[in-house]
């Protein structure tokens, strides 16, 4: 049986303590930092993230986890002003020289 995955937000993470909690479902759920990507970083919040439900002691927990591309107008948006700034930044460090 293929597992079900859900989707949700990291609600918060504590880079100290390396676990978080992902909102979006009846409940938060709970997630360690060993079962999350980090090819592009330490998760941040309001992420969107799909990720597979599981029990852990009686407790639910998030496993699996992968990062979402955000395709909505607004994150299409902020991506588009990083872009135009690091483009700029660079055009300006190679003008300095």
């Amino acid at each position: 049986m293929k597992p079900e995955f859900q989707q949700g937000k990291i609600k918060q993470y504590n880079s100290e303590k390396g676990f978080g909690f992902i909102g979006g479902l009846e409940q938060d759920i709970f997630f360690h930092i060993s079962d999350f990507p980090l090819a592009d970083g330490e998760p941040k919040r309001n992420e969107r993230v799909k990720f597979v439900v599981v029990e852990n002691n009686g407790k639910l927990k998030a496993v699996k986890i992968e990062r979402v591309v955000d395709n909505s107008a607004k994150a299409k948006k902020s991506r588009v002003v990083e872009n135009n700034k690091s483009i700029t930044s660079a055009l300006l460090n190679n003008f300095r020289k």
